[in-house]
């Protein structure tokens, strides 16, 4: 087998044995050598499971609602133990703390945040000037109010949207976002720089929070990314070595740099030393017990 394919197989099997591993190191290479293929996994899976689900909904049947009978989903939650494993240990390996392992969930929910305020929003407005949009959503909401009209309103939507096509769906949903009002972000700005001179106690917090909001997302993916790309940081061992930068698996043979592991008993390995007379006068003793034993056990004699 080719040596590079030898090394991704590695790599995998460290992924998946060094599962509950937080305290070892993972090189640049075997990070980026496994963590592309998870996801480059899921998101493969991902189109098949939304047809499965969508082909429960046009023969109106309530769809399987345990998330693992998807694959996506089933591979994403097998592997967030040993992903999450895999970038403290690539932390370690470029001398960072594992606690920077936060920033993935950190840009995932301020993200998530960002996007429903800004979704509120644009659907406030375009529920304000849209009579059409407003009777969507008041239509969904009375579909919605008991589980059993919402499935018989979802299984509906479904088959109206199949019988339409996609493209007819796509042409009126960009009609009706069309005649939204734009934003106007001349205006807003000089409407939030005119509050922020009235009334500074509240102009002032609120530019913060709105900069907090748009730049968390960004500033801790930039960072995660940053920190995955790092190369490995060689770091001295009490005995002076360099520590080996990605050990596969705990061994207790010497280090990288040649030097064993200090052993505290070996202090004490004086008290039991013996001169030459001890040893030879112990070898004498010794020769004769066995020769004893031999008589005794084997011959029978007394």
């Amino acid at each position: 087998m080719d040596p590079a394919v030898r090394t991704v197989f590695r790599y995998f099997e460290n992924f998946f044995f060094r599962a509950f591993n937080f305290s070892g190191r993972a090189t640049p290479l075997e990070y980026w050598c496994v963590m592309p293929l998870i996801w480059i996994a899921i998101f493969a899976l991902l189109p098949g499971d939304a047809a499965e689900f969508w082909s429960f909904l046009l023969v109106q049947q309530v769809p399987p609602l345990n998330p693992l009978y998807y694959d996506s989903i089933l591979i994403f939650v097998l592997t967030i133990i040993p992903r999450l494993s895999l970038t403290v240990r690539r932390l370690h390996d470029s001398g960072k703390s594992g606690k920077w392992a936060k920033l993935p969930f950190i840009a995932i929910f301020s993200g998530i945040t960002l996007a429903l305020g800004i979704g509120s929003a644009l659907l406030t407005s375009s529920i304000a000037g849209n009579e059409a949009v407003l009777g969507f959503a008041v239509l969904g909401a009375i579909v919605m109010g008991s589980a059993e009209s919402a499935w018989d309103g979802i299984f509906a939507a479904a088959a109206a949207a199949n019988a339409m096509g996609w493209d007819v769906i796509w042409a009126t949903l960009s009609d009706m976002t069309g005649s939204m009002p734009k934003p106007q972000l001349g205006e807003g700005a000089g409407n939030l720089a005119q509050s922020v001179k009235s009334d500074p106690g509240i102009g002032i917090p609120a530019i913060l929070v709105m900069t907090l909001m748009v730049c968390t997302p960004v500033v801790s993916a930039l960072l995660h990314l940053m920190f995955m790309l790092a190369p490995t940081k060689q770091e001295a061992d009490s005995l002076g070595g360099l520590l080996d930068p990605a050990p596969m698996r705990k061994t207790g043979g010497p280090s990288a740099s040649g030097n064993k592991r200090h052993d505290p008993l070996q202090s004490y390995a004086c008290l039991f030393e013996r001169n030459p007379e001890q040893v030879a006068a112990l070898k004498v003793k010794q020769k004769q017990e066995l020769k004893d034993l031999y008589r005794t056990r084997v011959l029978g004699q007394g």
